[in-house]
Formats: C-alpha cells, structure tokens, sequence
C-alpha cells in the first residue's frame, strides 16, 4: 500500500480516511488505545476510528469488563477476527510478543496497517497529550473569556489593527457606537470603524501621521491629543493611543488602537486653568486700583482744566482731546478688569429672566441693528424666574446679542430665545454669523483672548464666572460659516433649596 502513495504524502493526510480497527491483546496501553478511539478530541489529530472487535485477551482479560468493550465481538486469535471483520484496516498488536510481529505482518492483507505494542507507544503519549491540551484549551477559554469582559467593559473605543489598517477585532464599546454586528465591522479600514458617526468622520482615509501609523513605522508606542468639532459645533477632546503588538518571532503583527473621549475632564482642567488666570487678574486688578487709577483720575482732571484754558491754540486743543480720550478708554479698560477683584460683591436674587431678555432684544431692535441683520426672539411658557443678579444678567445677554450682531458681515438672523432645558432656564443667542473654527473656540472662555482683532477680552470669562457664581454654566457652539450658538443655563428659583 505504501508504494501507491505520492512521495511525501503522510497518512493521515489522505482524504475520507476512517479506520475500522481491531485489538490483539489486552496488554499495556489497552485503556488508552480506547481512550483514543471514543475521544472526540483525538480528532483533531487522527482520522475517525471505531473499534470493530477484540481477540487474544490473554491474562489481562479483566479489561474486557470496560463498558466501551461489552458489546465488541471478542475472538481468541487474530486470523478469526480478520475472517470475520474484513472491513478492519487497521491492526494493533498489544500482546507484547515481538517473535510474532514478523509473522503477523506478513500474514496482513496488503489494506491493513499495522502497529504493534511498541509503537503503540506513541499512540498512549497522544493519549496524554491531547488530555493536556484539553486541559489548556479550557484554561484558554477562560482566560479568553475574562479578558474579553474586561475589555469589553472598558468604556474607550479599542480596536485590533492589522498592518494594512483593517479591524481584526473591536470591544463592544466600538459595536454599540457604531451599531453594527462585530462581523460586519471586522476587515473595514480604521478610519471608518474610528468615525464618531456616520456624519461624523474621525480621519482623512490618506492621514499618515496618526498613533497607528506612527506606531507601525517606529514599533514604539504612540499618542496623541485630538481636537474634532461635532455636527452641533461643540468642542470634543480625544486622546488616542497605540501600542504595537508583536508575534513569536519578535515581528509586528498588529497595532491595537485605543480612543479616550476626555471632553469632560478636559473642559474641567481648562475650567481651573481659566480660574487660575482670573486670579492672576484679580491680584493684579487690586494693585492698578491702588497704583494706576488715582493718577488716572488725575491725569484726566488736569487735562478737562486745560481743555477749558482759552490760550490753546485749535491744534494743541485736539491732542488735549485726544489725551482726554484715550484716558477715559484706559479708565474704562481698568473698570472691566476691577471687575474681577470683586467677586461676590453683587448678592443674587430671583430674576424674571424672560422680562431680561425682552427688554434686551427691544433696546437692541430700536437702533442698534445694522442694515440687512434681523432680530428674533423666541420664549417658551411658564419660565420660572432664575437665581442671578439683574444687572449683571442683563449686560451679559446685551454683551451676546452684541457680539452676535457683529459676527455678522452682511445679512443675517441674530436669534434670542429663552426656554427650559431639562431642570434650568436657558437664555441662548444663536446667530447666523462666520463661526469660528475649533481652535477658536476652545480659547473663547479666556480672559486674555478676543475674537475681533482687537485689545484683550473679558466679556465671555466675566460671564462664565458670574454664571457659574450663580449655580449656573455657559455653554458654547460654533461651526465655521454656519454661526455660533452661545446658552446661559440658569438654575430655576424654586430649585434653589430655602426658597
């Protein structure tokens, strides 16, 4: 039979092969011969193989008790079984009688192969290797198993990268966000599974010189701060990392991708980053106050009085009127920054926030718009009044609406509303104007950052602070060429707790 297989062809290799197999002897290895024959785990190694019959027990013959042997015809020699199974082709010899090998093989139709009791041998440390590799494989499910809940529990994006940038696999996380099947998911590109939504792509599908690549390249953990504007035009802060994963052989294989959204945490460390600067300003508001206003005040006295001489001449009268100018500019620069080294100075009270913004949206209406800019204002029913300070709220919707208007180059829609939004009063300004890009807008809260080209902003930091004073928060979005929305979200007076 040996000499019809191709050179190089292994036996078990051979398609459809199943062996029907008989037993001589119930020497050593006689258990694990069965042990073989009804696992279903040795078929991952042999080809299908099913006891047919049993001769020459010999001394051993208690083993013919085992159930797995009950109901197989039991022969006293080998040539009765053959005669009587012709359908057995495989043989195996465990009576340990070496002087009948010889004979036994010579005597074997040319179908039947044959193993005696010592190369059984290698049949029985099958046997055991299978058992431990059972044993493994359980282990190994469980491991699998924990460490997929793990993974699967971890609030980040992860996906398993391979080197063309294809999704070998994803946590859960990933298959909620994008509401697909993991199947479905599996073998897309990495730019598309990393979209925060479908109309919202994390990456150009020709960008080298993220984590993924970087980390392909250099073999090197890679990571990087991401800045990504939402349809709604609030800021979003990732970070995103990757770690190469390498194979046996010490070569990169994968890359497993990991996408933190820190929006949150981000905003917050920004929030008392700003605090810290406004600090800075109120010690330094304190001392222009004592150094530089009283000479201010000063100054601008001295120059009305010489305004009034009448021994000017016309042009000496103008640069006193221009001295006279910019002092009151830097007085008025001064009294924004005083602002500031007075916190809590103006006690909150119950406002009716909808009366503020109406009476806002009427100064602005009666003169203040430019040709071409509308005014609409929107209120939704039974506002409660909010925790504030009147005039102070009030000159923080005039300073929005303001800015909106200016946003505007040419024509457009300046709109105020005032509404609830959830358990707080909103009080939003949306307009129709440039935007700003992201850039911008993670700046807009800064004490020292103005938006018109101009000087040194306070208005949107002074806001925030006197919101959030209040037990309040301002919200900000913008989307370049579709405007900015700007909301006051006020805490409802009823809410408050002694009220």
């Amino acid at each position: 039979m040996a000499d019809r297989l191709p050179e190089g062809y292994c036996l078990w290799e051979m398609e459809d092969t199943a062996f029907q197999v008989g037993i001589m002897g119930t020497g050593p290895g006689f258990l694990s011969i069965l042990d073989i024959i009804a696992s279903p785990a040795i078929g991952e190694f042999l080809p299908p193989m099913t006891l047919v019959a049993v001769s020459e027990p010999g001394p051993e013959r208690d083993k013919l008790r085992d159930p797995r042997v009950l109901d197989v015809p039991q022969y006293e020699t080998y040539q009765q079984m053959l005669a009587a199974h012709p359908d057995i082709n495989l043989l195996i010899e465990l009576t340990g009688k070496r002087y009948k090998t010889k004979a036994i093989v010579a005597s074997l139709p040319d179908a039947v192969i044959f193993i005696d009791h010592t190369a059984s041998f290698f049949l029985c440390a099958l046997n055991k290797f299978a058992a431990i590799n059972a044993r493994c494989q359980v282990n190994l499910d469980n491991q699998r198993v924990l460490l997929q809940a793990i993974i699967d529990e971890v609030p980040e994006d992860i996906v398993l990268l391979d080197k063309a940038g294809r999704v070998a696999d994803c946590n859960r996380n990933v298959v909620l966000r994008r509401g697909l099947a993991k199947d479905e998911i599996i073998g897309r590109p990495c730019w598309d599974v990393q979209a925060i939504r479908d109309d919202m792509p994390f990456c150009h599908p020709e960008t080298k010189d993220c984590p993924f690549y970087t980390a392909l390249r250099t073999g090197r953990k890679a990571e990087s701060l991401e800045t990504r504007v939402s349809k709604e035009g609030r800021l979003l802060y990732f970070r995103e990392y990757a770690y190469p994963i390498f194979d046996t052989t010490r070569s990169l294989s994968h890359v497993m991708v990991m996408r933190r959204d820190i929006t949150s945490r981000t905003e917050s460390e920004k929030r008392a980053q700003q605090t810290e600067k406004i600090g800075v300003v109120e010690r330094l508001s304190a001392y222009m106050a004592h150094e530089i206003r009283n000479p201010l005040f000063a100054i601008g006295g001295f120059t009305n009085s010489l305004l009034k001489s009448p021994n000017l001449t016309e042009r000496e009268r103008e640069k006193v009127r221009i001295i006279l100018e910019e002092t009151a500019r830097l007085d008025k620069v001064l009294k924004e920054m005083l602002g500031f080294a007075r916190p809590g100075e103006e006690t909150p009270g119950q406002v009716d926030a909808l009366k503020v913004a109406r009476d806002v949206v009427g100064v602005i209406e009666s003169g203040f718009l430019p040709k071409g800019v509308n005014l609409a204002f929107e209120a939704g029913r039974e506002i409660p009044r909010v925790i504030a300070h009147e005039d102070t709220l009030s000159r923080a919707v005039m300073h929005l609406v303001t800015n909106a208007v200016e946003a505007m180059d040419s024509a457009g829609l300046v709109e105020v509303s005032v509404r609830m939004a959830g358990p707080m009063v909103a009080i939003g300004v949306r307009d129709t104007g440039k935007g700003m890009p992201g850039e911008l807008l993670e700046r807009v809260f800064s004490p020292f950052f103005s938006t018109k080209g101009r000087g040194y902003g306070f208005g949107l930091a002074l806001i925030r602070r006197s919101v959030e004073d209040w037990g309040g928060q301002v919200e900000i979005a913008s989307r370049v060429g579709q405007g900015t929305q700007v909301t006051l979200l006020l805490a409802p007076a009823l809410a408050v707790a002694g009220e």
